[in-house]
Order: structure tokens, then sequence, then C-alpha cells
């Protein structure tokens, strides 16, 4: 009785338990990475994402982290193309494996190239899959406007044929909208659930440009543009998703420092209302 009475308490916690609520890097205030990283220091993100192409990347996080030691990496992003296969660094990503695993983090892809590459493509992500999981590590697939996988649907294509256990898959608001999917984004989420495991939010306007270089449309701070981000936090609640979510910051350089503070405690309540909503 006591043992069945502990598991209905740890499965009601879990349950309700908040998802994990983290940042990019991107635009963090300061000279230098101590000063960056304590930019945020009056919000409590679970953790951080951040480029990690080179080995600069990687020495970068190790900075942050000495001067905040409680800094989490959640998910290393990279940019690689399908068409230089001799520019993968397998060695630097080794190592970045190893600290993801320390940090119950994952690799996070972008992908360029030619898409009538397929093949170049899916061994691509067949070799960052196979380094991360010498380290158990997880990598999940990142859809991005204008590159080889542009939505979440697409990604679960070349998910599906590279064939690698520990490879899933990301939603991104803006890249969705960009893609024209503002009213399938339901659908969106009900055909790559099984293998989600990453989200990123922003603020947005409902109307925006697919394929543009000024993110400006599609990523804001919470609380701007003219769609309201509820409306996808209400669809991850109807599919009990309960993965890592990261708000988005690129190209916010030039909004106010206090962007970060306020899109943390604009999340928190938006994410209170849409828990309580029946």
């Amino acid at each position: 009785m006591i043992r069945l009475l502990i598991l209905l308490t740890v499965s009601i916690l879990s349950a309700n338990a908040a998802n994990p609520f983290g940042v990019f890097d991107f635009d963090f205030r300061g000279a230098t990475p101590a000063e960056k990283i304590h930019s945020i220091d009056d919000c409590a993100f679970d953790g951080i994402a951040m480029w990690m192409n080179s080995p600069k990347d990687l020495e970068k996080f190790a900075a942050y982290q000495r001067a905040k030691p409680s800094t989490r990496l959640l998910a290393a992003l990279l940019h690689l193309h399908a068409d230089k296969p001799a520019a993968l660094n397998r060695e630097h990503l080794a190592k970045v494996a190893k600290k993801l695993a320390t940090e119950h983090g994952k690799f996070w892809l972008i992908i360029s190239g030619d898409i009538k590459n397929e093949e170049q493509i899916i061994t691509l992500i067949r070799s960052v899959a196979d380094i991360a999981a010498a380290e158990n590590v997880t990598l999940s697939l990142y859809p991005h406007d204008g590159h080889v996988m542009a939505t979440a649907e697409q990604a679960l294509g070349y998910l599906t044929k590279a064939a690698r256990p520990n490879v899933t898959l990301s939603v991104h608001l803006c890249h969705e909208l960009r893609a024209g999917n503002i009213d399938r984004l339901d659908a969106v989420v009900a055909t790559v659930f099984p293998h989600l495991d990453m989200v990123t939010l922003s603020g947005s306007d409902r109307k925006t440009t697919a394929g543009a270089k000024d993110w400006s449309d599609a990523i804001k701070p919470l609380g701007e543009g003219d769609y309201d981000p509820k409306i996808f936090l209400r669809i991850l609640k109807k599919y009990h998703y309960q993965g890592t979510i990261i708000l988005h910051t690129y190209g916010l350089s030039n909004k106010p420092a206090t962007h970060h503070k306020s899109s943390f405690d604009l999340y928190q309540t938006m994410a209170a209302e849409v828990a309580a909503e029946p």
C-alpha cells in the first residue's frame, strides 16, 4: 500500500511538473562571457541553448560555467552543410557530446545543402547521431525556414529515413508560422509528437514572410506581435508535452536588455493560465 501511494504521488507530481524553460544566448548583454551569463541573473531559466559549431563555442560555455556554475547546457546548436562532409569536425563533436552527457543536454541540428542530395543529408544525420549515441546523447533535428528541413513534418521524413533510435525533432513556432502553418499547428504537433522533445516559443505576428532575412516578424519578445502564444501552449498541453521549451531570441539585440525578464515573467503567467484551463 505504501509503495502504491508513493508511485501515485510521483505520477501526480510528474503530470503537474512544469516544462523546463530555457533561453538562447544569442543576445545576452555584456563584453565578456561572465557579464553575458550574469545579464540574466534576474530570470530563473532552467538552462541555455547556444551555438556549438567550433571549439571556441565550447570554451565560451566553459567560461559561462566558471562565472556561474549552475548554468546548464540544454541544447548545443549545430549548423552543418550536407554537401561539405569533409568539414565535419568529429573530434570537436565528440567533446561536445561528452559535455552534453554531463549536462543531460541534446545536440540540435540545422542542415544546409541541396535537398536533391538526400543520401548526403541522411549520412550527415547518421554521422552526428552516432557521435551522440557514443555518449548516450540525443540528436534533435532543428527545422529552419529556408534550409533542408523547413518544418517539423519535413524533419520527420528525414528522421524516419535516418533510422537512428537517438534522433528526435523539434517544433519552432517561428518557423512553422513562416511555413504558413498558423492554422495547422495542432496537426503538425499531432503528426510529430511521438518524436518531439524540443520546442521554441516567441512573440510573433500572424502574418510572416517565408525566406526573409529579417526575423522581426516571427521572433519578438513575448507580449509583442498579434499572434497569441497561448494558442500554441494549449496545443502542447492537449498532447501532454512535457519536454523543454526554449525562448527564441534571435535578432533581438536592439530590444531593451530587460526583454529576457519580461518574456520570462510573461511565460510563467501564460503557462499558469493555460494549465488552469479545463
